[in-house]
Order: C-alpha cells, then structure tokens, then sequence
C-alpha cells in the first residue's frame, strides 16, 4: 500500500518542520513538500499532487482558508486539513465552507494529527472534538432548545436512510465504514450523500458534516 502523500503548510519554519518531522517518523505517510503561506501550498500542491494538505489558516501573502478555497476550486479531490490555533467557530465554518475535510487545533497530539490524515486521506470528515464540544453549545444556545430533534423532525425531505447517512457522516465515518455500518455498498452510500446534498443545498461532504453538528446529530463526548 502506497504510504499517503502530505503537503505541510505553515508560515513558522520552526513548528512546520517539527511536524513534518513527526509525519515522516510514521511508516504510512509521506512527507512530499512544504509551503511557507497560501500561494506558495497552492502552487506546490499543483506541482506534487498530494493526497492530504496540512494548512494553517494565519499566514502572509494568503491565507490557509484563501489558499482551500483556491485548491478545493481547482484539485476537489484533495483532502485538506487545518491545522491552527483558532478555535473561533467563525474560523470553522469558513474553513468547511470553502472545502476543508477537518479541523483540528495546534495543541493536539502527534497521534490525533496522524489519526486525522489517515481518515481524510480515506475520505471521511474530522473536527476537534474540543471545536465539537463548542459547536454544540453555540447551536444549543441559539436554539434555545436543550432536547435534539430526531433527524426525520428536523429535516422532513430526507429519507429516513438518508437520515441514517447523514448521521454517520457527522461521526466522521467513511463511506466504507457507512456502507458497512448500513449493510450497503459504498457506491449506494454516495448516492445517497449527493442527494443528501442536493435537498439541502449543499457544496459537499464537509458542509454536510457541519450541517449535521447544527443538527446535534454528533455523539456526546465525555
């Protein structure tokens, strides 16, 4: 198996190279290149083709949400996660909204960062569990409601399949780990998360995740 080709991107040289070091210490990945801001990370992501960018989101010249946007327009496939010390919910949902695949805080452990690329090199979704824990309690506020909907409440026009995506989607799973969850194939759960898309006006997969945090649909964490 091919080992999983990462681009990491930070404008501090120090903390950029400290975690290319830790990526490449790891058998299944592959340390491919390096950018110093948002302009650099999309012209090297064109040039190598990576499977997983690491991006920080403050940077000179560009910014790691200005640069996602520009990847996500131009190489869709291309998972990106963000790597930052924001943990401002307006940060996370600009970073979801231009494509982003995860979002994960700085102060994390090497084995949560690697955790993280493995499952969106695979295509699932990740979001700290500490941004997670904040989201919930932005939205239940909002909301003014302590009790979640069931999801056939909350959105009517799905199906209760659909519904049953769309949750999992929240937990980060794969759409294997959903297909095998559901006793489908992976090609029916991709029917079933574009139609997802499609009734509730979404870009993709990220936007969905995100969507179904608002919705309370992620599992309690301790």
């Amino acid at each position: 198996m091919e080992p999983i080709k990462v681009l990491v991107v930070d404008d501090h040289t120090l903390f950029r190279r400290g975690v290319a070091d830790v990526l490449s210490n790891h058998n299944g990945l592959k340390v491919v290149g390096e950018a110093v801001d948002g302009l650099d990370a999309i012209r090297k992501a064109k040039e190598i083709t990576p499977d997983v960018v690491v991006m920080d989101l403050n940077m000179p010249n560009c910014s790691g949400l200005e640069a996602t946007q520009a990847l996500q327009i131009e190489m869709p496939q291309l998972g990106i996660l963000v790597l930052t010390v924001s943990d401002n919910e307006s940060d996370l949902f600009a970073a979801v909204k231009f494509g982003a695949r995860g979002y994960i805080l700085k102060n994390a452990e090497p084995e949560e960062l690697t955790s993280a690329i493995f499952h969106i090199a695979q295509g699932g979704v990740i979001i700290s569990p500490v941004m997670a824990a904040k989201l919930l309690d932005e939205f239940k506020d909002l909301s003014g409601e302590a009790d979640r909907k069931p999801i056939d409440e909350a959105n009517a026009d799905l199906s209760p399949r659909e519904g049953e995506v769309l949750t999992l989607v929240a937990q980060g799973a794969t759409n294997k780990e959903i297909g095998d969850a559901l006793f489908i194939s992976e090609n029916t759960v991709k029917t079933h998360l574009q139609n997802i898309l499609e009734k509730l006006h979404l870009a993709n997969r990220s936007q969905a995740a995100a969507y179904a945090v608002k919705k309370g649909l992620l599992p309690d964490r301790e």
